[in-house]
């Protein structure tokens, strides 16, 4: 506790340093816990599994187009509006966020029907269909007017005395540029937090684009195979500003700033079917198979740091790092029915076991080449995803009406269970994990179950339709500026500061409402 407080000036002089991936900022790049499509869709909450005959029906289940007699094309148009997020402890609050509503294209396809001349193979369908499957835009503030004596740099001294201080994290920049003590024991921070302020600015998606193959049998029995190519950016501007003190009384204030911008590649694969097991009744019963998403993604981060009292930053470099990401297995069932041509009913449950998401890192040979889905992996974060992971079920439901022939009105609604098992952490002292040599930020944020709740109005026109749609999701998350692992009994932290044993800083909570407004255009041949 012996480091005087203008050797900071040191670090303010190091360089930009790339951030790793970690199970956290996998889980947010990767969600599937929100509904996005045709307006017809999302007016129904996405439970058309069963029902089909719409065209974003096929990223619930690939048979879904097999209930097709014409041929559709349509194009969806939106308006995306998180509200606005301002996340505190003891009462604080900022407000006049920026606001980040955007309009976006969401959707765009077509289903080929070719009726043919067989006593039993009524239908062959090929359809095409591209739509948003994630939304990132999302800006918050995180606050923490409590941190009770414990910061951010006591962290980065733990990983630094664990030996994680490569020329490429934050661990390392510290120090290489004196920021930490180091006695016999090991590295050591000498201020105390009193107060922390971050910020967050995130926008992008991830794209879908689902090529489709799917038959009616008999007009009870339909089947159809989806390959599915996503694409997905995401970009994200986040502060974090510490109040410190040392023991003699001097301030050391501090700003870490991340750029960060992620580019991903996936393929994955889904097989359907849909079948009505009472000749003369509408009832169908649909269940879909999805393998998991092989991601490739390539993620460079612009980063630096300001002393908020001198008023003096680093340059800022930029670097880089290349990981893969293997989503779990999913299962659907579905449920569906009409009654006349008056009201239609669709009810989905869907499982997928999210602690078996898998991390690794690109496999190259000699020539500089590597496979798509070759990777070594990362034992150790997969590891974490298993203890701070776990199964996540979601319940889709949705009705539609007509009072006439030309109208539709739909409501909907999705639950989507937590899947964050309760008091997880980073831990990352316990990791024996590549990425911990590109670590260079330690904020990370568990989202709770989510709630949507949609609305839709339909309208036909001979072969034209247009559909409108409203969504409105409703989720919490808690947010951690940094971990606390560090103050376990026995470590050399709690040696040196035996008040703080034990001691761990209240997560930030956040409301992560969103909004958003769907239409969509379609033509019938």
């Amino acid at each position: 506790m012996k480091l005087n407080y203008y050797m900071m000036v040191a670090l303010l002089a190091a360089s930009s340093i790339a951030q790793a991936q970690d199970t956290y900022l996998t889980d947010r790049l990767t969600a599937t816990d929100d509904i996005d499509g045709t307006a017809r869709y999302v007016g129904m909450g996405g439970a058309l599994g069963a029902l089909g005959a719409d065209m974003s029906a096929i990223s619930s289940n690939p048979a879904a187009l097999g209930l097709y007699r014409k041929s559709d094309i349509s194009m969806t148009f939106g308006a995306y509006i998180p509200q606005n997020t301002n996340g505190w402890n003891s009462g604080h609050d900022r407000s006049n966020y920026e606001k980040l509503a955007r309009a976006s294209f969401d959707q765009l396809g077509f289903v080929w029907s070719t009726k043919l001349d067989d006593d039993n193979l009524k239908f062959l369908n090929i359809g095409f269909n591209y739509q948003k499957k994630a939304n990132y835009n999302l800006g918050f503030y995180a606050d923490n007017l409590n941190l009770g004596g414990l910061s951010q740099m006591d962290q980065i001294a733990e990983l630094a005395s664990e030996g994680y201080d490569t020329d490429y994290n934050l661990a390392g920049m510290a120090v290489d540029h004196e920021f930490l003590s180091k006695d016999a024991t090991g590295y050591y921070n000498p201020y105390r937090g009193q107060e922390g302020y971050y910020t967050r600015h995130q926008r992008g998606s991830m794209q879908a684009y689902d090529l489709n193959v799917s038959f009616n049998v008999n007009d009870r029995f339909y089947a159809g195979a989806t390959i599915g190519f996503e694409n997905g950016n995401y970009f994200s501007w986040s502060s974090y500003s510490e109040l410190n003190q040392d023991v003699l009384g001097s301030l050391g204030d501090y700003t870490l700033y991340n750029d960060r911008k992620v580019d991903a590649m996936g393929l994955n694969a889904k097989l359907g079917v849909i079948g009505r097991p009472i000749e003369e009744n509408p009832f169908r019963i649909g269940l879909t198979l999805e393998t998991p998403t092989w991601y490739r993604m390539k993620q460079s981060t612009l980063y630096d740091l300001t002393d908020d009292v001198l008023h003096q930053r680093t340059n800022t470099l930029e670097s880089y790092i290349e990981y893969t990401v293997r989503t779990p297995w999913r299962g659907r069932l579905s449920l569906g029915s009409t009654v006349d041509k008056f009201l239609a009913w669709g009810v989905e449950y869907e499982y997928a076991n999210m602690a078996k998401t898998a991390m690794g890192y690109p496999s190259y040979d000699d020539d500089g080449y590597h496979n798509f889905f070759a990777n070594s992996k990362d034992h150790a974060m997969n590891q974490l995803t298993k203890r701070v992971m776990r199964g996540q079920h979601t319940v889709r439901a949705g009705i539609e009406a007509k009072p006439i022939d030309a109208l539709a009105i739909r409501v909907g609604y999705n639950f989507v269970s937590n899947r964050y098992k309760d008091n997880p952490s980073l831990d990352q002292m316990n990791l024996d994990s590549k990425s911990m040599n590109y670590y260079t930020s330690t904020d990370y944020m568990t989202l709770g179950a989510a709630n949507i709740v949609t609305f839709g109005l339909g309208y036909k026109y001979k072969k034209f339709y247009a559909d409108l749609a409203y969504k409105c999701k409703m989720q919490n998350g808690k947010f951690y500026a940094f971990d606390t692992s560090y103050t376990s009994p026995g470590s050399q932290f709690a040696v040196d500061n035996p008040t703080l044993t034990g001691a761990s800083i209240q997560p930030t909570n956040l409301e992560l409402n969103r909004h958003q407004v769907l239409l969509t255009l379609g033509f019938k041949l």
